[in-house]
């Protein structure tokens, strides 16, 4: 015996096509009780009217294969240019071409007349609801493309910002290191980076100041007190305003 689910049948809209007008009221009638919505059609080029205005709300189209006007094999071609709402073919003569190309165009269901409404019933939910699972699927995966995509696109924003950001503080590195003195040191009064500037204002190459002490600079070779004023800069991390008097390498005070 068939079962079925009640709820998910009543969220099913179905589009009948069925020319023998006595058989298609009839199954109208069954059907109207049973899903969400019927809308009923009595040859294909009527069927494909309804489902150009009704297309966002039909799930499915149950259509005879032989209908005048317009067969069921071409309605389902002509929506298949549409949509990608599924069919399910009846038919009264059991022919194997028609079944052939019926598979070939995709469609879900070739069901013999007479059709017995249980089994019916039964192959549209469950056509329906694959068809829904389906569709769930590509839309996640879809979804999944699109913010990969723009994830990606981000990421590249991001590492463009950051290759400008990287030329944008050498370039000022660099003018710093050219207009501005300035120079590293270390707990111990070791010289640890120097600029150009810094180097040519005391005459001395960059090399020769690099890693030697600070006393070298200083009046007198006297760096007890620039390092303790150095020390404690580095302990509360603020700058050093010295009030010492540095010497260049001829000798030369600079004030």
């Amino acid at each position: 015996m068939a079962t079925f689910d009640i709820s998910e049948l009543r969220t099913i809209t179905i589009l009948y096509a069925e020319d023998e007008s006595a058989l298609r009221k009839q199954e109208t009638k069954i059907y109207s009780k049973i899903f969400k919505e019927v809308f009923e059609a009595s040859d294909g080029e009527e069927a494909l009217e309804i489902f150009k205005k009704n297309q966002d709300k039909i799930d499915i189209i149950i259509t005879d294969i032989n209908m005048p006007n317009m067969s069921g094999l071409d309605l389902a071609r002509q929506v298949q240019e549409i949509s990608d709402v599924p069919f399910i073919i009846t038919t009264a003569y059991a022919n194997a071409e028609y079944m052939l190309e019926a598979l070939d165009m995709g469609i879900k269901k070739y069901i013999n007349k007479p059709v017995t409404i249980n089994k019916i019933i039964q192959d549209i939910e469950k056509v329906v609801v694959q068809h829904r699972k389906e569709k769930n699927i590509k839309d996640i995966a879809k979804t999944l493309i699109s913010k990969t995509k723009s994830d990606s696109k981000e990421l590249n924003d991001l590492f463009l910002a950051n290759k400008q950001l990287e030329k944008s503080l050498t370039y000022y590195k660099q003018l710093a290191d050219v207009y501005i003195s300035t120079m590293t040191v270390n707990k111990s009064g070791e010289i640890l980076e120097v600029s150009s500037k810094f180097s040519e204002l005391m005459q001395y190459d960059e090399s020769e100041l690099m890693s030697a002490n600070i006393s070298i600079l200083k009046e007198n070779n006297s760096s007890i007190s620039i390092q303790k004023e150095m020390l404690e800069a580095i302990h509360k991390k603020t700058t050093i305003d010295s009030k010492h008097n540095f010497a260049r390498k001829d000798g030369k005070v600079i004030p």
